[in-house]
């Protein structure tokens, strides 16, 4: 998906923005101030389009991005609705949200455990829509790491757009469990150095997801599973370097990295 540039210059070092971004910024403006105000529909792809005097490909770039960030979602044959007025993810009202630092450890560990076989799985036979959706969010999730324009603090919604690929209700259903448990305010302190200060980290972390949804397009199940894989032993990394993470915890972490980081030996079965 190719992305324009704005011919205004911002910031010191006079760079032009991407279109997508640029219209991304003002309609977020637009929701935070209430002129469109939470659960409105936004206007049609060609009427931004319009009014923004930009092109369609620049005004999906844009809702992608919003998208990622939890401003706004798509809804089958009704459009893009208006879902907050700041990128505070519905997940971290979850109740079952990580309540304490053992349970993110919990969490991260499961998911180590249980993400990679799901997008395996979901490689063989791919939902179609579903995979156009997480392409879409990827697209976003690269705006939005490459700018400060528009504030996210969590990938949480583009793992359950990836996980939707599966087609196993059951096993797509429990990843999504785990990943609601993984969206609470405490999962998001651990992360949130990453979201703040690691921009090279944010870009990584993007990359990953791209690669994961490339594999899943191309079904090898294989490499969507162990992208996955490491792009979650990157997350544990990060929460070794959180800095009220107990000397415990970060033992266990560090202990978790090496087991799934070891490959295990089929003949040893």
């Amino acid at each position: 998906m190719g992305m324009g540039t704005d011919s205004r210059p911002t910031g010191a070092a006079g760079l032009a923005r991407p279109v997508g971004i640029r219209v991304a910024a003002e309609i977020r403006a637009r929701i935070e101030d209430g002129r469109w105000p939470v659960g409105v529909l936004l206007p049609t792809e060609a009427e931004l389009a319009r009014e923004f005097g930009v092109s369609r490909p620049s005004v999906r770039e844009a809702l992608s991005a919003l998208h990622f960030a939890g401003y706004v979602e798509p809804r089958r044959r009704r459009g893009t609705v208006v879902l907050s007025a700041s990128p505070v993810p519905g997940g971290a009202r979850h109740v079952g949200a990580a309540s304490s630092l053992a349970e993110v450890a919990d969490l991260l560990e499961a998911r180590l455990t249980l993400e990679p076989a799901v997008l395996w799985l979901a490689a063989a036979d791919p939902e179609p829509a579903a995979l156009d959706a997480a392409q879409e969010a990827v697209a976003g999730m690269a705006l939005v790491t490459d700018t400060e324009s528009i504030p996210a603090d969590t990938d949480h919604r583009l793992h359950a757009l990836i996980a939707d690929v599966c087609r196993n209700p059951m096993l797509r259903d429990e990843l999504k469990t785990l990943l609601a448990r993984a969206s609470g305010p405490v999962w998001r302190r651990t992360q949130a150095a990453a979201w703040q200060e690691r921009a090279a980290l944010r870009r990584r972390w993007a990359t990953d997801h791209g690669q994961i949804v490339t594999a899943l397009e191309r079904g090898d199940g294989a490499a969507a599973a162990e992208f996955s894989r490491r792009h979650l032993l990157s997350a544990v990394e990060n929460a070794v370097g959180y800095n009220e993470m107990p000397a415990s915890l970060r033992i266990r972490l560090r202990r978790m990295q090496q087991t799934f980081r070891v490959e295990p030996d089929p003949s040893a079965c």
